[in-house]
């Protein structure tokens, strides 16, 4: 019976997406391995020896992937943030993410946060505010709050394709592209979250695009 309850949990591992989960079911089921291989007439005890060591470091992962969720506790602004931008993203990685994160304000008349074809080497979540999109002078877009500001450019790793500024007080959350792309490199959970986020985005800003174009306003 031992060996089936074993096999079983083994095979949720293999369908468990939460790495925390998938480690707990591996340590209850190397558990019961232990428990089958001594149980026998003669006892196994090369197998159960290697279930220990399966025991003992999973158990050290869970510790520290339980440590690294508590340090992941999300103030309330944060968690209406990620609710609202990231809800594909666990809790724990979105803490790591808007950690990373500053914050900026940005008023009428202060710097363009992106100028046409200049580089850039930041990218913007809009908080509160309001900032215009301009090609040649030209108004084309705004962005207002839940809007990423530099996308195209920080997925393209290219040149702005337009000027970006505030019409009003705004405030933004600020990542340095190049540390977020190496995060992004090295967390598949957050790069899958964050490349959700910012495609949701982008089909949010066409479809008030395309509103705007019907009734004849930017």
């Amino acid at each position: 019976m031992l060996i089936h309850v074993a096999n079983l949990l083994l095979l949720g591992c293999y369908l468990v997406r939460d790495i925390l989960l998938l480690r707990v079911a591996a340590v209850v089921a190397s558990g019961c391995f232990i428990a089958y291989f001594m149980m026998l007439d003669v006892p196994n005890w090369e197998a159960a020896g290697w279930n220990v060591v399966y025991v003992v470091v999973n158990a050290v992962q869970i510790v520290l992937l339980v440590r690294e969720r508590m340090r992941g506790q999300l103030t309330p602004t944060e968690a209406a943030l990620r609710e609202r931008i990231f809800p594909w993203m666990p809790a724990h990685k979105f803490a790591s993410l808007v950690r990373l994160a500053t914050s900026a304000h940005v008023d009428p008349g202060d710097p363009a946060l992106v100028e046409r074809g200049h580089p850039v080497s930041a990218l913007w979540l809009v908080e509160g505010g309001e900032l215009e999109v301009l090609i040649d002078g030209r108004r084309v877009a705004t962005c207002i709050p839940g809007d990423f500001v530099g996308e195209m450019a920080f997925i393209d790793r290219a040149a702005a394709s337009a000027t970006v500024r505030a019409c009003v007080t705004s405030t933004l959350l600020v990542w340095d592209a190049k540390r977020l792309h190496e995060m992004l490199a090295d967390e598949p959970e957050i790069q899958r979250g964050f490349h959700a986020a910012l495609g949701t985005n982008m089909s949010q800003k066409l479809r008030r695009k395309a509103m705007q174009a019907v009734s004849g306003s930017v």
